[in-house]
């Protein structure tokens, strides 16, 4: 029996110390790096332009759709990759831009959606998506982004008068979110930056890993970690 006490003693050794983290002396550098947090900020804006992406299928010619499309109120009308045309059986992309986007503008271009797929028998529009712009989410995005950052600060002050350390300064940064500058919309992977619809409003969303480098407190001040 005591020689089986004996061997888990032994095994669970490893596990106690990997445990254990080490605490600095008073003064010091706190080792681990510090603390990190994570801190979040969103904004959420109004939009004045939007763009979509849809899906056609079926019969149709591409001066047709890019003619309806713009009859519809649509700018920069696009159908599928550069040069390509509609055919029987094929699967194209419309994108386009919607200026000066009111619930009444969006709801002409789905009537005007709706009447062209009934008067052209055999063609469908599937998939259809609106997205925020990212030129108006880049004036909003730094407001998110102070936010986050503003955040992560809070919650590492209140880490450090838990645990007794001062915070020095910021030793790391990592940024998730943001806008997304460079992607095509319709491809997906539109960041954050999320469209409401119903109240043509879009949020932009960052996240912000922060380290921050601490010293242990001295004096009176000193709390005892927990």
């Amino acid at each position: 029996m005591k020689r089986s006490l004996a061997v888990a003693a032994l095994a669970l050794l490893p596990l106690a110390a990997s445990a254990q983290v080490p605490i600095p002396r008073p003064g010091m550098p706190a080792a681990q790096g510090g603390i990190t947090v994570q801190g979040h900020g969103a904004v959420r804006y109004p939009v004045k332009t939007v763009q979509f992406s849809a899906q056609v299928r079926g019969a149709a010619d591409e001066a047709g759709v890019i003619a309806a499309m713009r009859a519809a109120g649509i700018d920069d009308p696009v159908v599928g990759p550069a040069g390509a045309q509609l055919y029987r059986g094929t699967q194209s992309m419309l994108r386009g831009t919607i200026r000066d986007v009111s619930r009444a503008k969006l709801d002409r271009i789905g009537t005007a959606a709706a009447q062209y797929i009934a008067a052209h028998p055999g063609a469908a529009l599937d998939g259809v998506n609106v997205f925020a712009t990212p030129e108006e989410c880049a004036a909003h995005e730094q407001g998110a982004r102070s936010a986050a950052l503003d955040d992560a600060r809070h919650k590492a002050d209140a880490i450090a008068a838990l645990t007794g350390v001062s915070i020095d300064g910021v030793a790391a940064v990592s940024e998730a979110g943001g806008c997304p500058y460079g992607i095509d919309p319709s491809m997906g992977g539109f960041g954050s930056a999320q469209l409401d619809l119903a109240r043509l409003t879009a949020n932009v969303t960052v996240i912000e890993t922060v380290t921050f480098s601490i010293t242990t407190a001295t004096g009176p001040s000193r709390r005892r970690p927990l």
